[in-house]
């Protein structure tokens, strides 16, 4: 399969799962889109160094003389796995929620190290490999749970002084 119809087929999953995943738990969807929001910040901060420095590079991607980063991924892929993770997650504990973390990052690692080997829509350099990836997906996940339940924190604060 060639890169630009893979990257298209990710496009459409993406944009169609956004549109499912964004619209599910009626009432929460404030939710959803700050922690959609807060992954992309977020996913931005980590992947632009990353690129700049050549540890990661997307030769095959929509808009290159505008974006050096792939914007499937990083805007609507990463954000989306991190709305799926937290809904997932939404009423575990604390502890089950950290382990629940692995179920999203491991296969999003495996992908990524798949599309590394057999296209040209990722490149690893510099030391970069999957073990890596998966520490900063699993990091960039938590971080973002971290920052929405300090989000609802002080919501709930708000409306009980």
């Amino acid at each position: 399969m060639k890169d630009r119809t893979i990257l298209n087929i990710l496009t459409v999953l993406g944009i169609g799962g956004s549109l499912f995943f964004l619209s599910r738990k009626k009432g929460q969807l404030k939710d959803w889109l700050l922690i959609f929001f807060i992954k992309t910040f977020v996913s931005t901060m980590f992947d632009g160094p990353l690129i700049k420095t050549k540890y990661m590079q997307y030769p095959h991607r929509y808009l290159p003389k505008f974006f050096d980063s792939n914007i499937v991924f990083l805007y609507i892929l990463f954000p989306l796995s991190c709305v799926m993770y937290n809904q997932f997650t939404d009423k575990m504990k604390p502890l089950k929620a950290i382990l629940s973390v692995f179920l999203f990052s491991a296969p999003m690692t495996l992908v990524e190290n798949w599309l590394e080997k057999n296209t040209k829509l990722v490149k690893y350099s510099k030391g970069w490999n999957g073990y890596i990836t998966f520490t900063v997906l699993s990091f960039t996940f938590l971080l973002v749970k971290g920052c929405i339940e300090g989000i609802r924190f002080l919501e709930r604060a708000a409306r009980n002084p």
